[in-house]
């Protein structure tokens, strides 16, 4: 899924070594994606200036409104080539708080915000007239349940909306699923019958999944193997083992069974300072040998393999009365995949 929007800045550059940057800022409004009826974030009054003398740093300033109580939003910035059309994704831009640059790009509130580029970094020697830095949204609303926790997104991979399924995985399974007619289809049209030949991994234990590069040294899905990762890139990864099975701590959060546009699932707030915050996780039911198991159940799979027991993963279970964590479920199942952003972004390069 691409971006919500973005607000473009011209960036004039003058007959120096490195970049030199003027800028006016266009507002554009980015959708908020919480609910059809929820209200929409707005990023305008962009302006950009170089630092002067210039050492290719950058100083951004924008107007954020419109951010849902509850909801946060990570931002994310290109540079557009004025001659070629050729788009390049910045990595060197920082939040700045209170004098500081922060590690992360997460917005929370509506306000004032500085952001810092460092241009030299990310492009190099050069001289451009009229590029382009566009500033963004990321398409997918953080929310954050309990201090400390990571932000939840609002959706399952491959749902439009937040109480859709979306796809459903086997364990390590980059690509995803829908059930289609009577069977479950890929985007590329592929097929899957979540039995034991469709996950190359169901029988490994900790050092054969190490060995073959399914997991990292910390034990959790490597990169190329986390559906979260692979899909939506940008900082998302699905949760591990112990931050699902906070969700099943009424301390940090409550839940409720309910029915929303027709499909069941666990409303869960926040307590005390995140009340607000609040993610529906829908009762998917399962995928097993061609067949589309009982909905009345929510089955979500962690990033996290049993240190025990060699077929199978921790996953998230739940249905009208209970939601608990169990490794019970070989990996070949195919269960949905609720992503997460750590609570801190990890430095920039």
């Amino acid at each position: 899924m691409g971006r919500r929007a973005a607000e473009r800045c011209e960036m004039r550059t003058g007959q120096a070594k490195w970049w030199k940057v003027q800028a006016a800022g266009m507002a554009v409004v980015a959708g908020l994606c919480l609910s059809a009826s929820a209200r929409e974030a707005e990023i305008r009054d962009v302006t950009a200036k170089q630092r002067y003398p210039w050492n290719g740093l950058v100083d951004i300033r924008c107007t954020v409104s419109g951010i849902e109580e509850g909801v946060a939003w990570a931002l994310a910035a290109e540079a557009v080539e004025p001659d070629s059309g050729e788009v390049h994704e910045l990595s060197h831009v920082w939040v700045v708080r209170d004098g500081t640059n922060t590690a992360d790009r997460v917005l929370h509130a509506d306000g004032e915000y500085e952001l810092l580029w460092d241009a030299r970094a990310d492009l190099g020697e050069g001289v451009w007239s009229n590029a382009v830095v566009q500033v963004s949204f990321e398409p997918h609303p953080l929310v954050r349940l309990w201090e400390g926790g990571p932000y939840w997104a609002d959706r399952n991979i491959g749902a439009e909306e937040p109480w859709e399924f979306g796809y459903h995985f086997w364990w390590g399974d980059p690509v995803g699923y829908k059930w289609e007619g009577e069977q479950w289809v890929a985007s590329d049209g592929s097929v899957s019958g979540f039995s034991f030949s469709d996950a190359p991994n169901w029988n490994m234990g900790i050092s054969a999944l190490l060995r073959d590069g399914w997991i990292t040294e910390d034990h959790v899905l490597a990169p190329a193997h986390d559906a979260a990762q692979v899909q939506w890139g940008r900082g998302w990864r699905m949760p591990t083992e112990g931050e699902m099975s906070e969700l099943c701590d009424t301390n940090k959060c409550e839940r409720t069974w309910m029915t929303t546009n027709g499909i069941k699932g666990f409303l869960l707030r926040g307590r005390g300072d995140y009340a607000a915050a609040r993610i529906f996780l829908p009762a998917g039911g399962w995928g097993d040998r061609k067949t589309w198991g009982d909905k009345k159940w929510g089955h979500f799979w962690s990033s996290s393999p049993s240190e025990e027991q060699t077929t199978r993963s921790w996953r998230l279970n739940f249905q009208s009365s209970q939601i608990y964590m169990q490794i019970h479920y070989d990996r070949h199942i195919g269960s949905s995949i609720r992503p997460v952003r750590s609570a801190t972004e990890p430095p920039m390069p």
